[in-house]
């Protein structure tokens, strides 16, 4: 299991290579709830997303014989450019194992980052393709959520929400992989224990909640999603699933329309480009308004790397 101190020692260990995100009140979803609703923007990030508070942890603590080598990570698109952003600060080759007909945006940014980027295997093998990639080129193999430097990594966004505002009622996070709302769900269940932990998938990508629901791991299928960042398989034996069995309230599904509003409010009230992935917390809150009536309201943007050419023919 991951720890507060583990979460607080990586936060010394990346402060100077990442920002604190701000926390945004929205005066649109908070008058749609009667409470109020804070935005924590982690699509200001230094990569667009926080995917790199991880990354820079994992790398930073690989032994150099490891570093040395170089390192391959498998990734929908956030995950490799925040791999991209570390190694290209530790001086670390990096190659990123990503999906075919994932997003053009994001594959131009991780080339022009300087990592090689491998597109030969769909959403749901991307993972295992780069695990056996690592053992025939004898690469490092860098998890974007199943390893314990890449939760603690990604727990530093919740040490800043704990922070930057008091009395919380609920923290609203996507889940793909599991390690945002791990690294969350342990700092805000030690240090604000009365705060309900919201995790949120697609319904058309539902494995964690599946898996949440039985109390186990179990597959679940999976079709094309506008959050296209929490899509592909969960390993069985990922660390997240145990940690959100214990600390996470609940999981919910959302619609997929409800993703392209969430997407249209977020541009249209507060002008963020929010890719689908990053806007289920909103989805959320706009499905589930009345249950949150009178609440103060965290929900975590994880990312916003997508272009305004890409995001406008999705909302006409």
């Amino acid at each position: 299991m991951v720890s507060l101190e583990d979460i607080e020692l990586a936060r010394k260990r990346i402060k100077g290579h990442i920002k604190t995100t701000p926390m945004h009140h929205s005066q649109y979803l908070s008058e749609l709830i009667d409470g109020s609703v804070f935005l924590k923007l982690e699509n200001e990030q230094v990569t667009g997303s926080f995917k790199v508070r991880g990354a820079l942890n994992r790398l930073m603590t690989l032994p150099k014989q490891q570093a040395a080598k170089g390192v391959i990570t498998a990734s929908t698109g956030n995950h490799g450019l925040g791999t991209a952003y570390a190694a290209r600060k530790l001086g670390i080759t990096a190659q990123v194992v990503f999906p075919t007909d994932a997003s053009e945006v994001k594959m131009k940014k991780m080339q022009k980052a300087g990592v090689e980027v491998i597109q030969e295997a769909g959403y749901a093998e991307i993972e295992s393709y780069a695990r056996k990639q690592a053992k025939e080129r004898g690469l490092t193999y860098v998890s974007p959520y199943n390893d314990p430097m890449i939760v603690a990594g990604a727990g530093t966004s919740g040490l800043e929400i704990v922070e930057q505002l008091i009395d919380i009622d609920v923290v609203i996070v996507p889940i793909g992989g599991g390690g945002l709302i791990s690294g969350i769900a342990i700092v805000v269940k030690a240090m604000s224990p009365h705060t309900e932990m919201i995790g949120v998938q697609s319904e058309a990508s539902p494995e964690v909640y599946a898996s949440w629901k039985a109390g186990h791991w179990v597959g679940a299928e999976e079709s094309d999603s506008l959050a296209q960042g929490l899509m592909g398989g969960v390993e069985p034996e990922s660390i997240t699933l145990d940690i959100i069995q214990e600390m996470v309230d609940r999981i919910v599904l959302v619609k997929e329309k409800s993703i392209l509003e969430a997407m249209r409010t977020l541009y249209e009230q507060e002008s963020f480009i929010i890719e689908g992935a990053g806007a289920v917390s909103t989805a959320a809150i706009l499905e589930r308004k009345d249950e949150l009536s009178g609440k103060q309201v965290v929900a975590v943007l994880s990312g916003g790397n997508m272009s305004e050419d890409e995001l406008l023919p999705l909302l006409q």
